[in-house]
């Protein structure tokens, strides 16, 4: 079966992975003071978490374009495949919106099929890397589609960060929400909800007590860890990374733990500090 799976760039799927399996990335614009860049391309995560204080303003981020979308859609055509097109969650981006409308202006419209991931970072990605290992498997991509789909709804997104700040500046999050946790100096655990938006789970008093609280509400959610891929997406934050992936691993029998940094489109909405846990509940 001639399939490529095809993602944007805020599936922050760690490039030698993407390289492996051969998954064609879309990457996404970001603008920077008045700049405009394309994460992974000429912009990259070591450099933007270094100067990420140093912005005059929040940096924005938006929808690839039209165009971009549909000469990668052609490429792939073009090269015999047909497109499996996993995007960002559109409760959170336009993205999913815009590849619908590139599909239908393409050569062959019927052999592009596309999925809203419901998520963000590796927790999306992990849907795109669990399609390219399940591909040999099936006979057509609807089939393959199906079981992505099942996937994607069994998806987990946990996360914190230092501060809801970036969150409520780029609207992602209520002023409410972040005024509380600033207020009362505590570290939130926030999750995306079966809408594909961000809520607030829980709220903890201190950084080790919310890494405490990730590991706690996967192991309660769970199912057949010994057969799991799971992820962990950092901001700048690798050694925590690795001390969480070494907490589950003393926990819970997992049977492959992916670790991949959270890029320059997701980050600018969380902010350094940011450490997210993804999984597939019951």
């Amino acid at each position: 079966m001639a399939i490529r799976i095809v993602v944007d760039s805020s599936s922050d799927i760690p490039k030698n992975i993407s390289k492996d399996l051969g998954i064609v990335t879309v990457p996404m614009p970001v603008y920077i003071d008045g700049n405009l860049f394309h994460e992974g391309v000429d912009l990259f995560t070591d450099e933007f978490y270094a100067n990420f204080k140093n912005y005059k303003d929040l940096p924005k981020t938006s929808q690839p374009s039209p165009n971009i979308l549909k000469d990668i859609y052609e490429k792939v055509l073009a090269e015999g495949h047909d497109v499996i097109a996993i995007h960002l969650s559109s409760g959170l981006s336009s993205t999913y919106q815009t590849a619908v409308m590139v599909r239908d202006i393409c050569s062959a419209p019927e052999r592009i099929h596309l999925i809203d991931s419901l998520g963000a970072s590796l927790g999306f990605g992990l849907q795109a890397i669990l399609a390219c290992r399940l591909a040999s498997k099936y006979e057509n991509a609807a089939d393959l589609v199906k079981h992505i789909l099942e996937i994607r709804d069994k998806m987990r997104y946990i996360f914190t960060l230092d501060t809801l700040e970036y969150l409520v500046k780029g609207g992602r999050i209520s002023k409410t929400a972040g005024f509380v946790a600033g207020l009362l100096d505590v570290k939130p655990i926030l999750h995306i909800n079966p809408q594909g938006k961000i809520d607030v789970l829980s709220k903890v008093r201190s950084r080790k007590a919310a890494l405490r609280k990730l590991v706690e509400i996967m192991e309660q959610n769970i199912t057949e860890p010994e057969n799991q891929i799971i992820g962990i997406s950092h901001a700048a934050c690798l050694e925590e990374a690795k001390d969480l992936a070494a907490e589950i691993r003393n926990k819970l029998p997992i049977r492959e733990i992916i670790i991949g940094e959270i890029g320059s489109v997701v980050g600018s909405h969380v902010g350094p500090g940011t450490l997210a846990l993804f999984f597939q509940k019951a």
